[in-house]
């Protein structure tokens, strides 16, 4: 008893630092993925990649933790859920090289296709959890692997699926503020 008590204070310790990084990744990947080559600096893209990686990654996340779950309830019950929450917390560090990476290509080389960078981060954090999971438990589970790989392959596809629809919003929002803010200022709609 004494021992899980501490494996559950150890697990907590970090978790704030991991938080942030983890924030960071997603927040940067949304904002290169959703960057205008023609204006990578575009205030609209980068709050709405900002959001928009946040959001996903929030999913990802849950998704990812509510099947760990799901398949380890007994070891959930046995040990806490913060062993899970450690498992995928720590998975999540595995997306800072390709975080990185996707930054550098679209703000200094100036590359415009990066969803392949979002979809191996995707699935190296899936494995990362799995084996994270199975290091915490002692032994390796395939369920895990499955699980895990499972629904990063499904958000990986979303991603991939989603993006051509997601990446024609700020431009939108960027015509429907300037349309509010002409009517606002008296200039009209221009009609």
């Amino acid at each position: 008893m004494e021992q899980d008590i501490s494996l559950k204070q150890d697990f907590k310790k970090g978790n704030g630092l991991k938080s942030w990084v983890r924030y960071l990744c997603f927040i940067g990947i949304g904002i290169s993925a959703f960057a205008n080559p023609m204006d990578p600096f575009s205030l609209y893209n980068i709050l709405f990649g900002a959001v928009a990686g946040l959001l996903f990654g929030w999913l990802f996340r849950i998704f990812l933790r509510s099947f760990l779950s799901l398949f380890n309830g007994k070891f959930k019950k046995e040990k806490g859920k913060e062993v899970i929450r450690h498992a995928v917390d720590s998975g999540m560090l595995f997306l800072i090289p390709f975080a990185v990476m996707m930054l550098i290509a679209v703000f200094y080389l100036n590359w415009s296709e990066t969803r392949g960078f979002v979809s191996a981060g995707i699935m190296a954090v899936g494995t990362a959890a799995a084996i994270e999971m199975g290091r915490v438990k002692g032994k390796q589970e395939i369920r895990n692997t499955i699980a895990t790989s499972g629904i990063s392959f499904l958000f990986s596809f979303l991603w991939t699926l989603s993006y051509a629809y997601l990446a024609k919003a700020p431009s939108l929002i960027e015509g429907g503020a300037g349309l509010i803010g002409g009517l606002l200022s008296g200039g009209g709609a221009g009609l």
